[in-house]
């Protein structure tokens, strides 16, 4: 199966805010995505299925991503996140102060991970609704 960009863009477009993640998740998984990557320093998502991936920049702005992880700041951010405290855009600023330069979104796991710069996970979430 291939990923259709513009399939992709549509769903993310769709989504709204934090709220609608579980939704978001599901229709992935109607469109084959099986994991995504967020690239906090490139602002960027990379889909993944069973043998591409796509790239798409959609709402993303890069962000400067610490030296060094931290948990508990990852921690907060998100919980604040799912509490729709703030917007992406700050979320991915606080994850960069964080020290995250990358989650992924595994929907066969069901799992959100944050990882830090040695590619450790500071913080793995379920992924609700899945």
């Amino acid at each position: 199966m291939t990923l259709n960009y513009n399939d992709i863009e549509t769903a993310v477009k769709a989504e709204g805010d934090a709220s609608g993640f579980a939704a978001l998740m599901r229709r992935f998984n109607e469109l084959g995505v099986l994991r995504y990557d967020y690239l906090v320093a490139a602002g960027q998502y990379r889909y993944f299925d069973d043998d591409s991936h796509v790239d798409l920049q959609l709402n993303g702005v890069p962000q400067t991503v610490a030296a060094n992880g931290d948990a508990t700041k990852i921690k907060a951010a998100v919980r604040g996140a799912q509490a729709g405290d703030f917007d992406f855009e700050r979320f991915c600023e606080l994850a960069g102060a964080a020290g995250v330069p990358r989650w992924t979104s595994d929907l066969v796991a069901k799992q959100v991970t944050y990882y830090n710069n040695q590619d450790q996970p500071l913080l793995v979430e379920p992924i609700p609704g899945l």
